[in-house]
């Protein structure tokens, strides 16, 4: 055999120099069929072994990957509603009282009442008179448009005492609102407005609010009693102060809050 020629029947050249190179036979590799056999086989558990690597990589991601904000949560709650309407912080007129509270369990898409803002007209009637049925409906409407999850209806407790009771809610229905009517006066109430439950991924264990006494913007007057003349323009809702409510303020340079809602998770 020429020392330039090789010959057989299996084999496999492959260049490792340069092409154009002027190359020497020992720079040509020569697998043979043996050799090619092993060579295959090697790459085959290179290719398995990268293809388990993808796939331990790919599941250990997918179980560190908790879908935290997107879970559904549900709690019930017990609230407590304690009446502070009581001499000398206010005046405390014959026949003072709180009307049924009205609200309801909503998402955040939903209002009932809002401050700065002109009042619904079921919450001029809520406010002026604690009638209850158009506001009944505005909050049946909303229930029907997917924004609220439930009616939160319950008795009011006296000016100076509690009264509790227990409601439902999840974490796409997490915001309360309710009001009630400070009888008797113009259109003066006290209430919440869109307070959330659950924040941040949990639920509220235990939180008390204090609450104030609001007027609805929908009546004039600064004295004890019903069927005053309207406001015109309508106003929107605002903090009653002591200069616009002296009356309630009993000589007080401040109003405080004339109840409290403390919300308990079970």
């Amino acid at each position: 055999m020429n020392s330039n020629t090789i010959q057989s029947e299996r084999c496999v050249f492959g260049y490792i120099g340069k092409p154009g190179d002027n190359f020497p036979i020992s720079n040509i590799l020569v697998l043979t069929g043996n050799t090619l056999a092993q060579r295959n086989q090697y790459l085959f558990m290179k290719y398995i072994t990268l293809i388990a690597a993808v796939v331990l990589v790919l599941s250990a991601c997918k179980k560190e990957d908790p879908i935290v904000a997107n879970s559904f949560s549900e709690a019930r709650y017990t609230l407590t509603i304690s009446g502070q309407w009581q001499s000398p912080d206010f005046s405390v007129p014959a026949g003072a009282h709180f009307t049924t509270f009205i609200g309801m369990v909503h998402n955040n898409a939903a209002t009932l009442w809002k401050e700065n803002e002109l009042a619904s007209p079921g919450m001029e009637v809520l406010a002026e008179t604690g009638g209850g049925a158009p506001i009944l409906a505005e909050i049946d409407s909303t229930i029907r448009s997917g924004n609220g999850l439930s009616l939160l209806l319950f008795v009011a407790p006296p000016v100076n005492a509690n009264i509790n009771t227990n409601f439902y809610c999840n974490s796409n229905f997490s915001h309360i609102s309710f009001a009630s009517m400070l009888g008797p006066t113009p259109d003066w109430f006290t209430g919440l407005s869109s307070v959330r439950l659950y924040q941040n991924d949990r639920w509220i264990q235990d939180t008390t609010i204090q609450l104030y006494t609001f007027d609805a913007g929908t009546e004039q007057g600064n004295i004890f009693g019903y069927n005053n003349p309207p406001s015109a323009p309508l106003e929107p809702i605002h903090l009653l102060t002591p200069a616009t409510g002296s009356v309630l303020a009993n000589g007080n340079p401040t109003l405080k809050p004339i109840a409290k809602a403390r919300f308990i998770k079970q």
